[in-house]
């Protein structure tokens, strides 16, 4: 007899997340760190590298940027006062050679006019002269923000389009949403004062916010708000540089890794029995529903990848946690629903041929009994991995309305 164990966790969604039951510079808009021609890119966020190639020479100074206005962040080198543009994920030559500022320059990479191409700005102490184009020539502006030792940062704060500056005092950010002197527009604690801060676009809300790194565990957090970080990565070695950017085209940015060993991409794992698994899920809570005289949900595809990513998460990292709120709604919207409820479950590897046993132990927990029959949860989707130690990770994810 194969000896099982079970643990399960409900949630719901109402104004927070409540249990039922139980960077370094270039990551921030300047030049990047570290040594390395290989490049390591990953699309989401299972810890896998989805993109690696090689580029430019060891020692180069690196930035990250879309230079085309193709919603595509590429690589560009600067060497002296000489920056080669590339505007594809490989290698070879550049497509645009440009000369600008002074070789020994601060330089910061932004959208600072809204039109969907990244240009430099030359810091020098507390003055900033920024660029519109990529060109050589006088500054399309010039303005003096925070102090000349100061840290800064870059991002669009407030979702316009615009990249402005943000300047970082220990774990106190100083965020300011127009190019332009004065106080800061938001002040925000995050972190501690020895994390590495990277900034991007996590969830395609058109928002920059802040995530650090640990190590090699990247925590991210979609608002600009102290409190729990939203995603939770392991990816790489401390010892590589970090690279945030939008290396697919599809909004949300990603992170990269600068480092001197040749990548591989790596394939998702492959799903075998746990697909059907999820689908008799499906049909085995419908069952419970129609018993107790609630009308069946609907499947909605694309609630799985939500729920599978985190049972994934689950299985790599040992964690039994429910997704944060924003998280969950997160993944709701970007398929079109409003989310609900979360459910999770984890047993060992006698479960991996028994979603009814999950199932019934869902049941026997009034939380997870309570998200399964509630009437205003009409859509469904359900996403299980099973981690390499054998054991089964599973999370139901419950939406009011989808369209």
């Amino acid at each position: 007899m194969t000896l099982r164990r079970v643990a399960v966790l409900a949630a719901s969604l109402t104004a927070s997340l409540i249990a039922v039951g139980a960077p370094a510079a270039g990551a921030t808009g300047g030049e990047i760190g570290g040594r390395g021609d290989q490049y390591h890119l990953t699309n989401g966020w299972q810890g896998r590298t989805d993109v690696a190639f090689a580029y430019g020479r060891d020692r180069d100074v690196l930035y990250v940027g879309d230079w085309n206005g193709d919603r595509v962040d590429t690589l560009a080198v600067r060497r002296g006062a000489t920056y080669h543009f590339t505007n594809r994920l490989t290698g070879g030559e550049a497509d645009r050679v440009v000369t600008y500022g002074r070789a020994g320059d601060t330089v910061l990479m932004g959208d600072w006019d809204g039109d969907g191409v990244d240009t430099p700005a030359v810091r020098r102490g507390a003055t900033y002269h920024f660029k519109n184009s990529l060109s050589g020539g006088d500054a399309d502006r010039v303005a003096t923000y925070g102090r000349r030792g100061d840290v800064v940062i870059v991002g669009d704060w407030n979702g316009d389009g615009r990249d402005t500056l943000g300047v970082r005092r220990g774990s106190v950010y100083h965020l300011k949403n127009s190019v332009s002197g004065g106080d800061a527009d938001s002040v925000v604690s995050y972190g501690r004062q020895r994390d590495q801060v990277i900034v991007g676009d996590w969830d395609g809300n058109r928002r920059d916010t802040l995530g650090i790194r640990r190590g090699n565990v990247f925590h991210i957090k979609n608002s600009i708000s102290g409190g729990d970080a939203d995603r939770v990565m392991s990816y790489g070695r401390d010892t590589d540089a970090v690279l945030v950017g939008d290396w697919n085209g599809n909004r949300t940015d990603t992170i990269g890794l600068r480092t001197q060993r040749a990548g591989q991409v790596e394939q998702p794992p492959a799903q075998g029995g746990l697909t059907a698994y999820d689908e008799r899920m499906f049909r085995l809570v419908n069952e419970e529903r129609v018993a107790a005289g609630v009308a069946p949900m609907r499947l909605w595809p694309g609630l799985r990848t939500g729920a599978l990513s985190h049972s994934q998460w689950m299985g790599r990292t040992g964690s039994f946690e429910h997704a944060t709120t924003d998280t969950i709604r997160s993944d709701a919207r970007a398929v079109g629903c409003t989310a609900a409820a979360e459910n999770i479950f984890w047993g060992t590897r006698g479960y991996v041929d028994d979603p009814d046993a999950a199932v019934d132990a869902y049941m026997n927990s009034p939380g997870h009994r309570a998200n399964i029959l509630n009437p205003n949860h009409r859509y469904f989707a359900a996403g299980t991995a099973q981690a390499d130690n054998g054991n089964v990770y599973n999370t139901q994810r419950f939406a009011s309305s989808c369209s």
